[in-house]
């Protein structure tokens, strides 16, 4: 089981639609939603307070999910940068695209 509570990484997501992983845990495990992590000019909000790593971590938060679906369901290069800090901070990190995390 992914470790929880959750930080929803909603990256640069253009609209809601965008967001639909971060959309269905928020709707159906709401319990497991703490928060949500947003790069500028994200256009996706969940209503979920926006939190650091620092701050996700002093939180509680185990797992960082990517919630949002680009087109071509690949990690975007923008993200890698925040997505590797999570990592080297302890968090675990769940994707449901398309390319592995390992690459």
């Amino acid at each position: 089981m992914i470790e929880t509570p959750y930080l929803l990484f909603l990256g640069d997501a253009p609209d809601m639609l965008a967001a639909k992983v971060a959309q269905g845990i928020k709707d159906w495990r709401p319990e497991y939603a703490l928060g949500q992590f947003r790069l500028p000019g994200c256009k996706a909000d969940m209503g979920l307070a926006d939190m650091t790593l620092a701050e996700a971590k002093a939180a509680g938060i185990k797992t960082v999910v990517i919630g949002v679906a680009n087109r071509g369901g690949v990690i975007a290069q923008s993200w890698k940068k925040v997505l590797v800090e999570a990592l080297e901070e302890g968090f675990d990190l769940a994707s449901g695209l398309h390319n592995l995390l390992r690459d």
